[in-house]
């Protein structure tokens, strides 16, 4: 019997780390989609986007829970809530994030949302903070606060201050799914969906895309590449530690930039490719660290 679990755990880990690169080198794509439309403003592509997201995965939990499917949201309860109001502000601010600055600044910025999310943890559910945590906290600073004086002179200010309001909002979002880990949380991300369409709606003063290139760009990149990454992510990090899953989606982080770079010739400034070395640097070196400790927890147990 333990034979058997211990097999089927080996196969599940082995295949999670593959599941879980491929929904970070898809979610990398966010930039090139963006920069792909044409007359769109962002409040339209924010509603078109989320409202073929919210629709696709409201659709596949409809197929896959049946008769439970309101239930479903139900049992999600006032962290379901909060939780999509949360996930709908970073995803409106993200998109607007990434309109009002380059690509890289908004994803470098983004790439602290783990150790935002450990000040939070202390914050919310009284978790410890390693020292490495701390000191990767004060350093991502120093390295996001080059990429904000640089952002001052080159007028991008407001894109990467929205970039930290995407970042915090996000880091909440994980905050509520760990509070509601007795139950499905999938409903907070179609409630956080259909919030940021409405969001988009309102900003829009209700001038909604019709059928368009831009509209086909934000239906194929919400119902198609959000959606899979999005049930692909929270397949795969069941069943790999918080660490690991941090070094992964690092790709995104790293690959974003760079493939509006190659293909929109859209070049960082060399304080921002500086900050953005730093914080994703000591995002790295503790991720690193803590896999570390959790190796030596796990042999230690075993003995």
């Amino acid at each position: 019997m333990t034979d058997t679990h211990d097999a089927s755990s080996g196969f599940t880990k082995r295949h999670a780390v593959p599941i879980i690169a491929l929904s970070s080198l898809m979610i990398s794509c966010n930039g090139l989609f963006l920069r792909s439309i044409d007359t769109a403003t962002p409040w339209q592509v924010i509603f078109s986007r989320q409202i073929s997201f919210s629709l696709a995965v409201l659709m596949v939990l409809a197929f896959q829970k049946r008769s439970g499917f309101f239930k479903l949201f139900r049992q999600s309860g006032w962290l379901g809530l909060i939780g999509g109001i949360s996930l709908s502000m970073a995803n409106a601010s993200l998109i607007l994030s990434i309109s009002y600055t380059t690509v890289a600044n908004t994803l470098f910025i983004l790439s602290v949302c783990p150790l935002i999310t450990a000040v939070f943890g202390r914050i919310f559910l009284k978790e410890k903070i390693e020292t490495m945590t701390i000191v990767a906290i004060l350093v991502s600073m120093a390295g996001i606060a080059m990429m904000l004086w640089e952002g001052f002179f080159q007028g991008f200010l407001f894109g990467n201050i929205v970039a930290i309001v995407c970042a915090l909002c996000f880091s909440m979002f994980v905050i509520f799914l760990r509070m509601g880990k007795d139950r499905d949380m999938m409903p907070s991300s179609v409630i956080g969906g259909f919030l940021a369409a409405f969001i988009g709606l309102a900003g829009s003063g209700v001038d909604y895309l019709g059928p368009s290139r831009d509209f086909a760009i934000c239906f194929i990149w919400g119902a198609g590449v959000i959606c899979l990454v999005h049930f692909l992510f929270v397949y795969g990090s069941r069943h790999l530690p918080g660490a690991e899953i941090m070094l992964i989606t690092l790709i995104e982080f790293t690959l974003g930039p760079t493939w509006v770079w190659l293909v929109f010739d859209e070049k960082p400034g060399p304080m921002i490719l500086l900050g953005g070395s730093v914080v994703l640097g000591s995002v790295f070196i503790r991720s690193l660290f803590l896999m570390r400790r959790r190796r030596i927890y796990d042999a230690f147990e075993k003995k």
